[in-house]
């Protein structure tokens, strides 16, 4: 079961990256010639984000592997898919996005280790 869950962990988390959070992360005008943007990252699909991150790290914790070993295997994948993600689609003015990407690459890690210590803890 470990080597199971070392494999499909990464994938699913780069999986459900792709399928919840759009490829550009821009924000947009919602209507054309409109100076309000909003952004096209919709607060459903990052809880569903957030909660997959949480299962898979359980999962792993569950399955024996070390918390810090889940860390990578989670938030890896959807770390570098965001980071592609900004790099393809440049900012016309002001960058925050290498300042974003190590915030939610860091949450995603927290995320991935805690919820690896909760799974590792209820198996004892």
């Amino acid at each position: 079961m470990r080597t199971l869950a070392t494999v499909l962990a990464p994938v699913l988390a780069g999986a459900s990256y792709l399928l919840l959070i759009p490829w550009d992360l821009r924000n947009r005008p919602e209507h054309p010639g409109e100076l309000i943007e909003t952004t096209p990252v919709r607060t459903w699909a990052v809880i569903v984000f957030v909660l997959v991150l949480l299962v898979l790290g359980g999962w792993l914790g569950r399955a024996g592997v070390p918390p810090w070993q889940a860390m990578p295997l989670v938030a890896g994948v959807p770390s570098a898919l965001l980071l592609a993600s900004y790099l393809t689609h440049r900012a016309p003015d002001a960058n925050p996005w290498p300042l974003a990407w190590v915030c939610f690459t860091v949450l995603m890690a927290v995320a991935a280790l805690l919820a690896a210590f909760a799974g590792r803890a209820s198996v004892r």
